[in-house]
């Protein structure tokens, strides 16, 4: 028994070095955060790739966020044989070279955030399957306030505006709304990542007399609030992990109306996505609005604290609580 208490006594939390490149850190922060419960954990903002070298000596588990530089050079560390290394990838890396350079043999886990871009990896990639995993990132519902709405007219679009993002699909579909009912408008909260999209915007809702029914508001600090006032949110995306907008939105008992993109039926209920304008359109119009639906949607299969359990579970599986000492 003494023996026993002694080790207890001389435990240490298990050490998770997070590295990541400045502004890039936005998903990663509630699980930093509610991990550090349970964990002794650093984030690293890497500018050099010294502070890698210094991170993942003191770590025993080394979680890359993001497949980007930082994990080829982790994954190729002359310690990485020593260490626990984890890789979370989200979306755009998987159709970039990076995968590809990554020494996927020294990587202990690699988590993603749907079924469809891991396929993409697999195909693409010597990752073994059996180092992966499925888990989305989580809604922290507390954050979004929900209340009983409404059918309504103002739309809400949420994110940055490129091309992955479906910018013209997005003025097609408000045209064609507006043509029914003129009272209905759209508010854009986000950030064009492409001057010729500035120019197209301006150009394209002056030709459609638009002028009145489309609002560019810029990168919003808080969406909930923002969110406040709309009934719908539309999504015009060619390919999302998740779409993350949507689901705070939908938290917040908004209605969607989603584009079907490359691995939307994945993700989100099938009466949730259209393929046509037209048929984006009759969702707007439509009587059908059930906002206690929407929020336990993502209550159900995509709450944050049930996300965290998972990720937990993972490192003590990763770890190996033998060596927990």
């Amino acid at each position: 028994m003494e023996n026993t208490l002694n080790t207890i006594k001389t435990r240490r939390k298990i050490r998770i070095a997070f590295f990541v490149k400045q502004g890039l850190d936005t998903f990663i922060d509630e699980i930093i955060n509610d991990l550090s419960n349970q964990f002794d954990t650093k984030r690293i903002i890497v500018t050099e790739y010294k502070q890698i070298d210094v991170g993942m000596e003191w770590a025993d588990i080394c979680w890359f966020e993001w497949c980007d530089e930082l994990i080829i050079y982790g994954s190729a560390h002359r310690i990485s044989g020593a260490k626990k290394i984890i890789c979370r990838l989200h979306s755009y890396e998987a159709f970039t070279f990076y995968p590809m350079q990554v020494h996927w043999e020294n990587v202990d886990c690699t988590i993603f955030v749907s079924e469809h871009i891991r396929t993409t990896l697999l195909k693409e990639t010597s990752m073994d399957i059996k180092k992966t995993i499925i888990i989305p990132n989580g809604v922290n519902i507390t954050k979004y306030s929900y209340c009983e709405r409404k059918n309504g007219f103002n739309i809400a679009y949420l994110g940055y505006i490129n091309y992955k993002k479906g910018p013209q699909l997005l003025i097609q579909t408000i045209k064609s709304i507006v043509n029914r009912d003129s009272r209905y408008k759209l508010y854009i909260a986000g950030e064009f990542q492409d001057i010729r999209y500035i120019q197209y915007f301006k150009q394209m809702i002056d030709e459609m007399n638009l002028n009145k029914n489309v609002f560019y508001l810029g990168w919003q600090g808080d969406i909930n609030n923002w969110l406040e006032d709309k009934q719908y949110i539309l999504c015009t995306s060619l390919l999302e992990s998740q779409g993350m907008g949507v689901m705070q939105a939908m938290a917040k008992g908004i209605k969607p109306v989603i584009h079907n993109f490359v691995g939307a039926k994945e993700v989100y209920d099938r009466k949730y996505l259209w393929n046509t304008v037209d048929e984006a359109v009759e969702m707007v119009l439509s009587n059908e609005y059930n906002s206690l639906e929407y929020r336990k949607f993502i209550e159900d299969k995509y709450e944050a604290s049930d996300k965290i359990d998972k990720i937990s579970n993972l490192i003590m599986d990763i770890y190996g609580v033998d060596k927990y000492e």
